[in-house]
């Protein structure tokens, strides 16, 4: 037997009830001691009759968390629930147990070699060879950089506005169309930068798109002749929206706008980024914001001029513009990415295009440094005028008035703290107050300046992608530790056509149908064919919307495919203050207190079989590990609990709303609104989107203010049938009267785990209380006894609302502003018809700005006026312009979600480390191989150069059957590893291996057949093919005679593998197409590589080439 002290400060001490209950299973015979070390006097001792235990029992409750619960002998009625406790007791055998840190992801010694899967310092740039870059609104791409320069001679900002102007040098280049995509990088201008479309042309050689936000210096060129690069663009497949789009311009009290009409829902959001082309009317095309969404299929939007002329003819079309970056940190050899605009459903993604293989018996670990609450990048100034503070920063700061910022470093002391932002001047300025005047005016230092508890925003690093991973994440000021898998099928199959948003159940062989309400909820993620969508709306058991539109195909002579199988994406998340080994707060044995506005080292590792486990932790001072949280997923789950342990490297910073749903009736005149979950992730007040969907095209909805929230958020520790009362820690936060709607996560006792019941009595000895299933009863239902504890709860009780609402206005038409310039807070003759979260429009008002708040007659907007006292301004409603009824129906669910976040970090990182524990085996396997067996001959002149031969993944697999995209139940994530090459040539040729290149000419994707689930096309065997662009990625000469063959053999084993993209894609040909048009090539499919050949002899000469590859499908 060996004596040993329990390894965790996290167990339970009630002095008043004599129980102490003990993380895991300790037999009573094993317990040995336990002395309470702050008053030093030994409370259990098993050879003390009256120092042992009147209860002892071992529970595992419903989540696998075993537990020992003592009740004792002495009295400890006298100590404190705080007090520090030594437990000792006996194993059975002498074990040399190291610390976590000391052992891989399969429990083994740290003694095996470990083995790089991927080296990512990004001292020169982004490593494009190695990771993707994807920005969406609502699960929705825009357009990607071509590999098509386009040569300019100037481009030029105006002062006060976002219009960039560009000119192009059409003696080299044709200067793109309006309404095409262009890629811009390396102006003077960072909101200038990325992907953007053309709003308009003047003349022959220019054209405008929109920046970002405001160039606020005079105006002038942002071009830097060796520097400033242009490219086309391309546009993914399908990322127009809204099916066919009818533009008119609105009338009545939306005059000055345009109103866009469209056959399917646009999913867009008050907010969101918006490019419309194709209108024949004047002040129409280009780049906006959508002010007004009245209905699934109808928005508004403000161009910077009143429209005209032929608005509604033409063929318009509707594309989302997301506003995520990526760039090089040139100075400290990192990367900084951003959504870089606070509207809902933004995600920037950064991710590796290798999913790094996971092999059974082995461990791989995920590290990386990062922060999880970024300082605003180069603080170029801090000044004061009085108790107001002036920060400036050199990149646009992300920040709204509804931002805290946390000062740090200042010399003064009286600018550090942490402040509300009171004025937000431009893209680079905001102000604060302080409570007293500092000394000096400009702050000298080393400060800096962090935006905190921001609401509405997520951050996310680990090892995942949208369907399946592990990693970590910070939302809402709180940080966490998920586990993410799409194993999950839901009841019954579905019907869904390519370009719809609506999913019908499809009566299955059982006949069985869809139970969507009883197994979803709005802003869940659903699996269909290998792609993740967006559950928008719940219509019935049997509808629901989802967002994008399906990207797959119609089964063949169909109208649709059908008898789709669908899976949940389930996240499992453990908020830092449920961490099971260290809660890097200090309380744990490290004592370690993690500060999440510095940059951390973040580690993760895990086990896979289907039932391995995961780990979570962190570098300490000491440069030790330290394992937070460790989940064990044998003996739970009752399928793998990821469907791969095959996984990419990840980090997404996010713009996706905290949501819940309502759980009573709202009428159209209510000021309280009950909601199923509690509203943790919600500021303590803001603007709701309320919604229903009642079909795939209509619902109803109503934009919502509120000033408070109600939060009750407890673990259940006990059932009582004698007082039919359920028990908790504290029952702060319920209200007796069968009006307070909660609901419980776990079924326990006779209570039905997720049902909606309500509160019907609140005890006064604030833990217990009862709940009814009628409306306003205060008589409490029968309950059946249970036994839980504060460490083994029985389920955990959720309640929330949202408090002193105001419902929808009509904004108004036209009012004046008094207020300086330069300023955001003012007052308004009238404010009738004014909310939170309104659009506001007029001369002296900065694009983008929406009221603030609004009391009585004082106003406070979202962006400082560029003139005083701004008139006729126009403020839009946001929505239906009055209060709605949303009656409660379970099968149609009302979805509440934020409007819009607080703020808005660049996240930043610095290489991602891969380890695989005990190296990387690679299996045995078969090298395939495709060859052109044609004697294709080159000519010379203007037809030397020709395209042979190209290989691909195929674009989805299950079942080992390939398939084009979305016609088999899997993305195709395999690597394909490239061995070698080789011609067979009877002349003088130069050989070129090209990744992603478009050829002249549309030829057939071939299956390779047998085991392989790659494709390949050999051009059709056709001579007069092509490629255009690509990237040029191995090369050789090779030689020979006529009638004379000479075969050249080369490796590939030093070229990167050929991957899939985030998205996933690909078309069922291999297309000839041009900007912008989608390629179906990375990132819109699948990576290719060709081969070409150029015939550099004096006369036509016959070859063949040959390439052979292995596939890592485990």
């Amino acid at each position: 037997m060996a004596r040993k002290s329990i390894q965790t400060n996290y167990y339970l001490f009630d002095a008043s009830a004599r129980e102490v209950i003990i993380p895991g299973g300790i037999q009573r015979e094993q317990l040995i001691l336990i002395t309470n070390v702050t008053d030093n006097k030994v409370i259990y001792n098993f050879s003390d009759p009256e120092l042992t235990a009147t209860e002892y029992h071992i529970s595992t409750d419903i989540r696998n968390v075993t537990t020992t619960r003592v009740v004792l002998t002495y009295d400890t009625t006298s100590m404190s629930d705080t007090d520090d406790l030594q437990i000792i007791y006996d194993d059975f055998v002498e074990t040399v147990q190291p610390a976590e840190t000391y052992h891989d992801a399969v429990n083994k010694s740290k003694v095996s070699n470990p083995q790089s899967q991927i080296d990512t310092d990004f001292e020169y740039g982004t490593q494009d060879t190695k990771w993707e870059a994807l920005s969406m609104i609502n699960n929705n791409p825009f357009a990607y950089k071509s590999q098509d320069p386009i040569v300019i001679t100037d481009v030029q900002a105006v002062q006060g506005s976002r219009t960039i102007t560009v000119s192009v040098d059409t003696n080299v280049s044709t200067r793109p169309d309006a309404g095409t995509a262009i890629y811009i990088q390396d102006t003077t201008f960072p909101a200038a930068n990325g992907v953007f479309i053309i709003d308009r042309t003047q003349g022959s050689t220019d054209f405008e798109y929109t920046a970002k936000n405001e160039w606020e210096l005079a105006s002038g060129g942002i071009w830097q002749s060796a520097r400033t690069a242009l490219y086309s663009g391309v546009h993914y497949t399908g990322s127009d929206i809204g099916g066919t789009v009818s533009l008119g311009a609105a009338s009545g009290t939306m005059t000055g706008a345009i109103q866009v009409d469209c056959t399917q829902a646009h999913g867009l959001e008050v907010g969101n980024e918006i490019a419309v082309v194709g209108s024949n009317g004047s002040n129409v095309n280009g780049s906006w914001e959508v002010a007004r969404v009245s209905s699934p299929t109808r928005f508004f939007y403000f161009p910077d001029g009143t429209p005209s002329g032929a608005v509604s003819s033409g063929t318009p079309k509707l594309y989302p513009r997301p506003q995520g970056t990526s760039v090089h940190r040139s100075f400290d050899g990192g990367v900084k990415f951003s959504t870089n605009t606070h509207s809902k459903n933004q995600q920037a993604i950064r991710q590796t295009k290798r999913y790094f293989r996971y092999q059974s018996g082995k461990g791989v670990a995920f590290s990386t440094g990062s922060i999880l609450e970024p300082a605003i990048e180069n603080v170029d100034s801090i000044t004061s005028s009085g108790t107001t503070v002036t920060v400036v920063s050199a990149d646009a700061h992300n920040v709204t008035r509804d931002t805290e910022v946390d000062v740090r470093g200042v010399n003064d002391n009286a600018y550090n703290g942490v402040y509300q932002v009171s004025n937000v001047i431009d893209a680079y300025t905001f102000q604060y107050v302080v409570p007293a005047a500092p000394t000096d005016a400009t702050a000298a230092g080393q400060y800096t300046v962090t935006p905190v508890n921001s609401y509405g925003t997520k951050l996310e690093v680990g090892m995942m992608d949208q369907q399946n991973g592990i990693f970590f994440r910070w939302a809402s000021g709180a940080l966490s530790v998920v586990r993410r898998t799409s194993t999950f099928q839901l009841s019954g199959r579905v019907s869904v056509a390519n370009g719809s948003t609506l999913v019908s159940s499809y009566t299955a062989v059982n006949g069985q149908s869809t139970k969507f309400s009883k197994q979803l909820e709005p802003g869940d993620y659903i699996v269909i064919r290998g792609s993740s969508y967006r559950v928008d709306g719940i219509i019935s058991d049997t509808q629901l919307v989802i967002f994008p539109d399906y990207r797959g195909p119609n089964d063949d002579g169909q109208l649709s495919a059908n008898n789709l199988i669908v899976t949940k994406t389930v996240e499992t998340e453990w908020l830092q203050r449920d961490w099971n080994i260290d809660r890097m707060d200090g309380t744990g044995k490290s004592g370690y207190t993690l500060d999440p506005t510095k940059m951390q080292m973040f580690y993760m590792d895990y086990s896979w079989y289907g039932a391995g486990f995961i780990r979570w932790g962190f570098r300490a001072l000491d440069g030790n590990v330290i394992y937070a949280h460790k989940i064990p997923n044998n003996n739970q789950n009752t399928e793998a609990y990821m469907r791969s342990g095959n996984l990419p490297a990840r980090y997404e910073v996010n713009t996706i709303p905290p949501a819940t749903i309502a759980a009573k009736t709202l009428s159209n005149t209510d000021t309280t609104l009950y909601v199923a979950d509690a509203p943790t992730h919600f500021p303590s007040e803001g603007t709701l989107r309320l919604k229903r969907s009642t079909s795939a095209t209509a619902g109803v909805q109503e934009y919502v203010n509120y000033t408070g929230k109600t939060v009750f958020v407890q673990d259940v520790i006990g059932v009582s049938a004698a007082t039919a009362s359920i028990t908790v820690a504290s029952t702060a936060g319920l209200s007796t009267g069968g009006q307070q709607t909660i609901k419980f996560d776990t079924p326990f006792s006779n209570v039905v785990a997720d049902k909606i019941y309500y509160v019907a009595s609140v005890d006064a000895n604030g833990t217990d209380f009862t709940i009814t299933s009628t409306q306003g009863s205060t008589t409490g239902i029968a309950l059946v006894d249970a036994v839980g504890s504060a460490l083994s709860p029985l389920a955990r009780a959720s309640s929330g609302s949202f408090t002193g609402l105001t419902r929808e206005q009509a904004g108004d038409t036209s009012f004046d502003l008094t207020m300086g310039s330069g300023q955001s807070s003012g007052s308004v003759s009238n404010a009738s018809g004014l909310q939170k979260g309104q659009r506001i429009f007029g001369s002296g008002v900065p694009a983008g700005t929406y009221i603030h708040s609004i009391s009585g007659t004082s106003i406070e907007l979202s962006r400082a006026v560029t003139a005083a006292n701004p008139t006729g301004i126009i403020a839009v409603p946001m929505g239906s312009t009055t209060g709605q009824t949303f009656n409660y129906d379970a099968t149609q669910p009302v979805s509440v979600e934020l409007l819009a976040a607080t703020s808005v970090p660049q996240i930043s990182h610095w290489g991602s480390s891969v380890i695989m524990d005990g190296l990387y085996d690679d299996d045995r396997a078969y090298v395939y191989t495709v060859g052109t067996k044609l004697r294709r001959s080159i000519g010379t002149g203007g037809n030397k150069t020709r395209s042979i031969l190209a290989l691909r993944l195929s674009p989805s697999v299950d079942n080992g059957i390939i398939g084009g995209f979305g016609e088999r139940e899997l993305v195709n994530r395999m690597q394909l590893v490239l061995r070698s090459m080789d011609v067979l040539s009877e002349g003088q040729f130069f050989v070129e291996l090209v990744l992603n290149p478009i050829p002249t000419s549309t030829v057939d994707w071939l299956s390779v057949g047998g085991t392989s689930l790659a494709q390949y096309s050999n051009m059709n065997g056709q001579s007069n093919v092509d490629f255009i662009g690509g990237e040029v990625i191995y090369g050789f000469y090779a030689g020979g005679a006529t009638d004379n063959a000479v075969p050249q053999s080369y490796s590939l084993s030093s070229v990167k593998e050929i991957s899939n993209s985030i998205l996933g894609g690909g078309t069922d040909d291999y297309e000839n197409t041009t900007s912008p048009n989608p390629s179906g090539i990375f990132p819109d499919g699948p990576e290719v590589v060709g081969i070409r050949v150029t015939n550099i002899g004096a006369d036509a000469a016959k070859i063949d080439a040959r390439i052979s590859w292995t596939e890592a499908q485990a």
